[in-house]
């Protein structure tokens, strides 16, 4: 079996931004920074092993998910329409909580879910272990309000990813009953 190099090296920008915008939404990172300088008071000599330790904890289960994703989804029975669904209704639940400013009891099950290939997961652990990195001055720079703002701006943005995949699978699986939509 020979190796396409050409589809291989092919890169989709637009898919690329657009997952990396979604799993950066997802992690929150920026409306994490005051829950984690608050967790971590006490621990400040310690900080960057914690942050480390996290990131990389993290990104394994999302790579493991995006390498086994379809293998695991294949065992269970899973559609990509009812994973369109699931993962939807998980969005607009996290969506609904950064509105409401608490912090969303989902969100990590979510992180893991949405991983859309590595290299974005890659790339949201970097920036994701750079902001924590340097969580106080994250927080001195954007205050209480700035990041009580930028999660609800963000929730406003899972909730309308999380309807289209709601609208995607549901029409997905309309399609394949042999239904028009």
């Amino acid at each position: 079996m020979a190796l396409d190099l050409g589809s291989f090296l092919a890169f989709d920008l637009p898919s690329f931004v657009a997952s990396f915008v979604l799993l950066f939404s997802v992690f929150d990172v920026i409306g994490t920074v005051p829950v984690f300088l608050a967790l971590t008071h006490d621990l400040s000599d310690q900080r960057a092993v914690i942050v480390r330790d996290s990131v990389v904890i993290a990104t394994v289960i999302l790579l493991v998910f995006a390498l086994a994703g379809q293998l695991i989804f294949r065992a269970l029975g899973i559609t990509l329409d009812d994973f369109r669904i699931a993962g939807g209704i998980i969005l607009f639940i996290i969506a609904l909580d950064n509105l409401r400013g608490k912090i969303s009891q989902t969100r990590t099950i979510a992180a893991g879910e949405i991983a859309a290939f590595p290299l974005v997961i890659l790339l949201n652990s970097v920036v994701t272990y750079l902001i924590l990195e340097r969580a106080s001055w994250v927080q001195k720079a954007l205050g209480n309000n700035g990041t009580q703002v930028f999660t609800r701006i963000v929730g406003l943005l899972i909730a309308a990813i999380g309807i289209a995949f709601i609208r995607e699978g549901i029409l997905g699986i309309i399609k394949s009953m042999g239904g028009s939509a």
